[in-house]
């Protein structure tokens, strides 16, 4: 079945149309056509499309239009404006991103940039998200990785003009590769419920989100067939981009962006290799150490939805949780990496994310609550 779903304001502008549900992809000439517009779309798939089984189902549904694969890896700037300058030089229409979120990221950030040198006005944008977690489809955000100068750019342009959820289209995931993916989504969502920058809608988005994501990728591992749970996990990831497009991140994904440009851990697995420990630290937000607008105590009310998410009693139950599900996604935990505490904490502390978290952080401090990651029977750090 495929629904409808009502769109959410966000930071830019609303997503104009959201299909969700298993089959959802086979209405894609249907929605291309609101767009009103003649000329073929350019339908941008990730590298590893080209063995999935979607693709040609979506080549066949699709036939006037142009296909064609990026290169692996994130976006870059170079990807970017080559497939900026592809769209200006074919003469193609809107723009199909389907993949993961490095896919709809060069897509959205490839669409301005084909409108600003063309000087005509942005094609429209469908996202097609193939992976759960990201969110990308529905935030305004990209994510522009320069690995010579080991930085990343956020992108801040519009939010997809139309989004196409199919649930069918994650079945080809590797374990390995939907765990990361759901620690994404657990990420986005806490971190978008406890940011400086939260707000009631981002809070019951990020919670909403954590509660889906927690409970069915447990089904999940367990069953992949399980396409109810299958189902939920792609509605989190939405849950969780809606949730961001609002609040953003915090100190979870700064410290991500370091562990992925300079060791080469996946996204979504590096922001779930401090989550729980971050959680512990937030839990214990005082008044002195404070910098959410909602005082100390809101702090702690948001932490204990999050914890009512996850079902857990207490932040170190929630901790070693998140620690369970890492393990049971085939992941390795933070100590089984060879990681610089001291020089993570310093590249961190470089980005505004770490800014948004609600207790105030400095390296000292993340330092020593990366060391305590090391030393999982110990209590968590204060």
């Amino acid at each position: 079945m495929t629904t409808a779903l009502p769109p959410t304001q966000l930071s830019r502008a609303a997503t104009a149309y959201v299909a969700f549900g298993p089959g959802a992809a086979l209405g894609l000439p249907q929605i291309l056509d609101r767009f009103g517009d003649e000329r073929p779309a350019l339908v941008l798939a990730g590298h590893g499309a080209g063995g999935r089984p979607w693709l040609a189902e979506l080549r066949a549904t699709l036939p006037r239009h142009v296909f064609v694969t990026l290169p692996g890896g994130y976006p870059t700037w170079d990807k970017i404006d080559r497939i900026a300058a592809l769209m200006n030089r074919l003469g193609t229409g809107p723009i199909v991103a389907v993949g993961g979120g490095s896919v709809l990221d060069t897509a959205k950030v490839a669409a301005v940039r084909a409108a600003e040198t063309a000087g005509t006005p942005r094609r429209p944008v469908t996202a097609v998200p193939t992976t759960p977690g990201t969110g990308a489809e529905v935030t305004p955000f990209a994510t522009v990785w320069d690995f010579t100068g080991n930085t990343k750019e956020s992108f801040a342009g519009e939010v997809p003009d139309a989004v196409v959820v199919d649930p069918e289209l994650t079945r080809t995931l590797r374990t390995e590769a939907l765990g990361g993916m759901v620690f994404d989504t657990l990420a986005q969502g806490m971190e978008a419920a406890w940011s400086t920058g939260s707000t009631p809608e981002a809070v019951a988005h990020g919670t909403g989100a954590v509660a889906l994501a927690a409970a069915n990728l447990e089904r999940l591992l367990a069953d992949p067939d399980d396409m109810a749970a299958r189902s939920a996990i792609s509605l989190a990831g939405l849950y969780s981009g809606r949730a961001i497009a609002v609040a953003r991140t915090t100190v979870c994904h700064a410290l991500s962006y370091p562990m992925t440009l300079r060791h080469g851990v996946p996204h979504g697995h590096a922001c779930g290799l401090t989550l729980g420990a971050v959680l512990a630290y937030n839990a214990r937000t005082t008044d002195r150490d404070c910098r959410h607008p909602r005082g100390a105590r809101g702090v702690r009310d948001i932490v204990a939805r999050i914890l009512d998410a996850l079902r857990c009693d207490s932040p170190d139950a929630a901790a070693q949780r998140l620690e369970d599900l890492l393990a049971a996604s085939g992941l390795a935990g933070y100590g089984a990496h060879d990681f610089d505490d001291e020089h993570l904490a310093a590249e961190a502390m470089r980005y505004d994310r770490a800014d948004n978290n609600p207790r105030r952080l400095d390296p000292g401090r993340l330092r020593a609550l990366l060391a305590g990651l090391r030393q999982p029977s110990s209590p968590r750090s204060e």
